[in-house]
């Protein structure tokens, strides 16, 4: 009887290691996610004619991210209320997720006449990613990134009833490698459509199902080979 015992007690030890083990790599990693996310198609402007410009003055287009996760989202760097939660926020995210190869986040101005290359770039210095190669802050023409905005379901635009006279929205989007638009389903059945960030909390959310779209681009990747 005591055989029998000690046999299903080191049985179960070596079941619940392994499973205890995986369970860890999986919260550690974040890689392994058992949910996909809905594809909400490529959104409907020509984005040949969609040139920017970075931080370090060089010309940035949303097809010079194609084959890379873009999270995208809408700023100005002298905003008085929002802005310095949202990219907090985002640099939280920034961190967690920076090991993962084809990802970056594009943060746009809406406020180009003052944010300049210069102004971005030190805007990004203060904000502790200076030398980060996975964040680009972008400034253009106005109608261009306001058009940008607006193809992803997002806000941008010059308010002068809004602090700091901008208007925009306090989400980010997650596009995949082809350009598309992609977002979970909520418990609800629900497409969520952009991540807030305007609360710590929240920014699991966002964090999470960018590591689901790096597992499918994973799969795609080997399937291509």
């Amino acid at each position: 009887m005591r055989s029998m015992t000690r046999k299903r007690i080191l049985l179960m030890g070596l079941l619940i290691v392994p499973v205890s083990m995986y369970l860890v790599s999986i919260a550690i990693s974040g890689v392994v996610n058992f949910r996909t996310l809905e594809n909400l198609g490529f959104p409907d402007f020509d984005s040949d004619s969609l040139v920017f410009r970075n931080e370090k003055n060089i010309v940035w287009s949303p097809d010079s991210s194609k084959g890379k996760i873009i999270v995208l989202s809408f700023f100005f760097s002298s905003c008085p209320t929002i802005c310095p939660a949202m990219n907090f926020h985002l640099k939280e995210a920034h961190d967690r997720l920076y090991g993962f190869k084809d990802l970056t986040f594009i943060s746009c101005t809406v406020d180009p006449e003052t944010d300049t290359p210069v102004v971005l770039n030190k805007y990004k210095e203060n904000l502790g990613v200076g030398n980060s190669n996975k964040w680009q802050f972008i400034t253009g023409v106005s109608e261009d990134l306001y058009k940008l905005a607006n193809s992803y379901y997002l806000t941008a635009l010059k308010d002068s009833e809004s602090p700091g006279g901008y208007a925009h929205s306090q989400s980010a989007v997650l596009i995949d490698w082809e350009g598309n638009l992609r977002s979970r389903i909520t418990d609800e059945g629900n497409i969520l459509g952009a991540y807030d960030l305007s609360e710590a909390f929240l920014i699991d959310q966002l964090v999470d199902d960018v590591r689901v779209l790096v597992k499918e681009h994973r799969k795609v990747k080997l399937g291509q080979k």
